[in-house]
C-alpha cells in the first residue's frame, strides 16, 4: 500500500521554506560559515514572524508545520489527525540555557521531547496518536516509517510527520570535537578533503494521508521503508554492513522494487571519514547499476535528527522537477560512484532517502512521483 503526499514545510539554514530552499540547493550554494572557527548552517530567524517566547526548537518545528498544513490545503482543526515528531536532541538548547541561568528552572516539564509532538497536536487540535521519535540522526526517517505504518495499518487517514533539532550548542560543538567528527574549515562530502561534519538546525514536515481528497495537491508518494539495528558500537558501523544492507533490503521488499528499479539516492553523506565510506561502500554493494548519488549536508549542514525528513523533501523536489541536486562542495572525489556536482536534469521515477544514527540506526525510505 502506498502513502500520498499531499503537504511539506521545510526551514533550514538555506531558507524558511521549501521552495527558496530548493532554489538555492540547485544552484549550489551553501548556508555552511565559520563561527569561531567550526562550521555551522544557522537559521535566520529574524526576519519572520514568530512568536519571541518560544523555544527555538518549536519556533522552528512551526515553521515548517505552518507550511505544510498551507501547502496540502488544511483547516484547522484536525481532530482525528495523528502527529508523529522525531527529534535527536529536542530541547537540549533551552536545557544548557537552564545550566547557564539564562532560562527559568521552572519550565524544565515543558523542554521534554515529549513535549513537541504535543504542542503540535494541541495546535492542530489533534486527538489521534500522538508520539516523539527520538533515534539520534535517523529520527526524521523514523518518523515517516512510524507515519506510514498509522495509515497503512489503518490506524489513522492523516498522519502530520515533522522532525527538528536546534543544537548548534557549547555542548552539540564538545561533544562533536571529542569524537573527532566535526569539520574544522568546511563540509566536503565524499571528498578525498573530507575532515568531518559541520552541525545545522531547521525542521521539516510532511502531511501523510491514506488519499488525497479533491483539490488536494500530491507531492509524492512514500512507496516503503527499511529499519534496522546494527547491535554493535555506537557510533561506528556494523561489520560488513550486514545491518543496514538488511534495512534497504526490507524497504525494497516493502515497495515492490529491485535495487535496479532506484533511480536516485540521497545519502546521509556526513562528510565524516568513516561514514561517507562505510555509505560509498554499501551503495556500491547494493546498487551495481551506479544511480547518482548526492549528499546535501554540504549546503545544510547535518541538522541531526531533522536531516532524514528534510532529504526526504529533497527527494520529492527531485522526482517532481525531475533534477538531481548537486552535493555542495565535492571536491576531489573519493570514491567510484556518480554524484553530481551541479544540479542534474534527469529521468527520475523514484529515489531512496538514507539515513543512519549513532546506536546503529539503519534507515531506508523509498518514494516515487505522483
Amino acid at each position: 500500500m502506498t502513502v500520498v503526499v499531499t503537504g511539506m514545510g521545510m526551514v533550514n539554514g538555506l531558507g524558511n521554506d521549501c521552495a527558496t530552499i530548493w532554489r538555492n540547493l540547485l544552484a549550489g550554494q551553501t548556508a555552511i560559515k565559520l563561527q569561531n572557527g567550526v562550521p555551522v548552517a544557522e537559521v535566520n530567524l529574524d526576519i519572520l514572524d514568530i512568536i519571541d517566547c518560544q523555544p527555538r526548537v518549536e519556533q522552528l518545528l512551526f515553521i515548517a508545520l505552518k507550511e505544510a498544513i498551507a501547502s496540502a490545503q488544511l483547516t484547522l482543526p484536525l481532530p482525528h489527525s495523528s502527529v508523529i515528531i522525531g527529534t535527536s536532541r529536542g530541547y537540549q538548547r533551552e536545557w544548557e540555557m537552564i545550566l547557564n541561568g539564562a532560562y527559568p528552572l521552572q519550565q524544565f516539564p515543558q523542554l521534554l521531547s515529549a513535549n513537541l509532538s504535543a504542542q503540535v497536536a494541541k495546535w492542530l487540535g489533534a486527538q489521534g496518536i500522538v508520539m516523539t521519535i527520538s533515534t539520534a540522526c535517523a529520527s526524521g526517517n523514523w518518523a515517516i516509517a512510524k507515519g506510514y505504518e498509522l495509515i497503512t495499518t489503518g490506524a489513522s487517514e492523516l498522519v502530520i510527520v515533522g522532525a527538528v533539532d536546534s543544537a548548534i550548542t557549547l555542548l552539540s560543538i564538545a561533544g562533536f570535537q571529542q569524537l573527532g567528527v566535526l569539520a574544522k574549515t568546511g563540509v566536503y562530502p565524499f571528498s578525498q578533503e573530507r575532515e568531518g561534519l559541520g552541525l545545522g538546525e531547521g525542521s521539516a514536515v510532511l502531511i501523510l494521508q491514506a488519499r488525497a481528497v479533491e483539490h488536494q495537491p500530491v507531492y509524492g508518494l512514500i512507496l516503503g521503508c527499511g529499519m534496522t539495528n546494527d547491535a554493535w558500537h555506537i557510533t561506528s558501523a556494523g561489520q560488513n554492513l550486514i545491518s543496514a544492507k538488511q534495512a534497504i533490503a526490507n524497504c525494497l521488499q516493502q515497495s515492490g522494487l529491485s535495487a535496479q528499479d532506484i533511480d536516485y539516492i540521497n545519502a546521509h553523506g556526513t562528510a565524516t571519514l568513516n561514514n561517507d565510506q562505510m555509505e560509498a561502500a554499501l551503495i556500491q554493494q547494493c546498487f551495481p547499476h551506479s544511480p547518482p548519488v548526492s549528499s546535501t549536508k554540504g549546503a545544510t549542514g547535518h541538522c541531526l535528527g531533522a536531516t532524514g525528513l528534510m532529504e526526504a523533501i529533497f527527494c520529492l523536489l527531485a522526482l517532481r522537477d525531475q533534477v538531481i541536486p548537486p552535493s555542495v562542495n565535492l571536491l576531489t572525489p573519493a570514491f567510484d560512484l556518480f554524484i553530481p556536482r551541479e544540479a542534474l536534469s534527469q529521468p527520475l521515477k523514484t529515489a531512496l532517502n538514507l539515513s543512519f544514527g549513532f546506536g546503529g540506526q539503519n534507515t531506508a525510505i523509498a518514494l516515487v512521483g505522483k
